[in-house]
């Protein structure tokens, strides 16, 4: 075993299979990591996945159990280091790992930079020392970390957020906005956004409903602040993520908020109509610098999706789209609802690209009143990939919408084209709308020192002909 000796008591990844059933101490830089979180016994659980200059694959799996949830690692930022000492090397057909065991084996963190301090910044409860040759490997590791690019992962099961749909398992590179904890739903969420839009989905249920059960606004039980919303990009959909329930504690042990990652094993599934990120027990996460050519990738495709003036519109579609409706201004470049509830402020108009997923009141003899079309009032639930929003139509901008007051089989007729139900269908039935894109302009009026912001459809004309 003169690779031990040589490297100060430390093996190399691609020498384990020479110490196979024996404990020895390793030292690599930390590509993926899962979220610690109960084992099936009383222990808790986190498993890593580490490289050295002597092997990049296969990876290394490294499960570690620990007493308590506190002791497992928490790996801070991309390509930092950990030295394990008294791990156990196993072999389970042809692939190689490493056990920690809580009871005799130790291990630290370090900062993967060249030039940074020899302190870890977490260590395990046991004593550990550091002798003068496990310095000077840390610091060869970290050296040969400035110029070798680390894999991002396979690409058999990589999807973008255009690309997800129900019930299948895949991974997604994306940036972590924001966590926080729902407290109605008990779960832990994470706000993610890869630039892409999510596909538009079908809106079940009775439009009946919509009085006394709306459709919400979004996934999580409470909208977040302002100023939190402020901080994500405006184009793109920011997906919420919900953890299993094995993961306790999740907020305090997740270090990759404001990070690109690489999510494995995550799912979605379909609430009221909107998409909803899962994250399993299995699921592991993949730390990125914003130097990786991955990220590089990711945030030129971005760049030119926005650089022309139709970079706004949903990816579903284009300029030339046959929309059901006509605005009174043609050349007005569409900003997304994000945009407009979170950016912009005061008593403006903007142009905007939507689906009308709900109406509220629905029936038309509701709009046949004896004193005028002047009283109509209007609640429209819109969406873009970005946002749900309500908005309202009302007066005169009703009658401009609708082409005058038109009787209720006629105006029942365009309800049902605005929200993509099939003509026979009725309000009160259990149905499936799949709403057209329209375009129309919104007119936000802001009050209370812009506490409150109301939305109208303004300048807008549905066009059924």
């Amino acid at each position: 075993m003169s690779s031990q000796r040589n490297q100060g008591g430390i093996v190399r990844i691609k020498e384990l299979a020479m110490h196979v059933k024996h404990k020895v101490n390793l030292l690599g830089v930390v590509l993926e990591f899962s979220i610690p979180r109960k084992s099936q016994g009383t222990d808790y659980v986190c498993v890593l996945k580490i490289v050295d200059d002597s092997q990049q694959s296969p990876e290394l799996s490294v499960n570690i159990f620990t007493s308590s949830i506190d002791q497992l690692p928490r790996v801070l930022s991309p390509r930092d280091l950990i030295l394990l000492k008294n791990v156990m090397i196993k072999k389970h057909q042809a692939e190689l790992s490493a056990v920690f065991y809580k009871d005799s084996s130790s291990f630290a963190l370090f900062d993967g930079n060249s030039g940074s301090n020899l302190l870890p910044y977490q260590s395990s409860p046991q004593r550990f020392e550091i002798t003068e040759a496990e310095e000077h490997r840390i610091n060869v590791l970290r050296q040969w970390c400035v110029g070798f690019e680390f894999s991002s992962g396979s690409n058999d099961y990589l999807l973008s957020l255009k690309d997800i749909s129900e019930h299948r398992y895949f991974d997604l590179v994306c940036k972590v906005f924001h966590v926080s904890y729902d407290d109605s739903k008990g779960l832990w969420m994470l706000f993610v956004w890869d630039g892409t839009d999510v596909p538009p989905l079908s809106i079940p249920g009775k439009l009946e409903d919509e009085e006394h059960n709306p459709l919400p606004l979004h996934i999580e039980s409470s909208p977040l602040d302002l100023e939190t919303l402020r901080n994500f990009f405006p184009v793109g959909t920011v997906l919420r993520v919900s953890t299993d329930r094995s993961y306790e504690n999740f907020g305090r042990y997740f270090t990759a908020t404001g990070k690109w990652v690489r999510i494995r094993n995550m799912s979605c599934q379909v609430s009221s109509g909107m998409w909803h990120g899962l994250l399993q027990s299995s699921s592991k996460i993949r730390l990125f610098s914003d130097n990786d050519n991955v990220v590089w990738d990711y945030m030129r495709r971005f760049r030119e999706r926005i650089s022309g003036r139709h970079g706004h519109m949903p990816i579903w579609t284009d300029p030339s789209s046959q929309f059901l409706t006509e605005v009174d201004w043609v050349n007005v470049a569409s900003v997304t609802l994000m945009k407009i509830a979170t950016q912009l402020q005061g008593n403006v108009r903007c142009c905007c690209i939507v689906r009308v997923v709900s109406i509220h009141p629905f029936q038309a003899e509701h709009y046949s009143s004896p004193n005028g079309s002047s009283e109509y009032t209007m609640k429209l639930t819109l969406e873009d990939p970005t946002a749900r929003i309500h908005a309202l139509l009302c007066g005169k901008e009703w009658v401009k919408f609708f082409g005058g007051s038109p009787p209720p089989d006629v105006l029942t007729k365009k309800i049902k084209m605005l929200l993509g139900m099939p003509e026979h269908e009725d309000g009160n039935d259990d149905m499936v709308r799949n709403p057209p894109w329209i375009k129309c302009f919104l007119h936000l009026k802001e009050s209370d020192g812009g506490r409150n912001r109301v939305y109208y459809i303004r300048w807008t004309k549905l066009v059924t002909d």
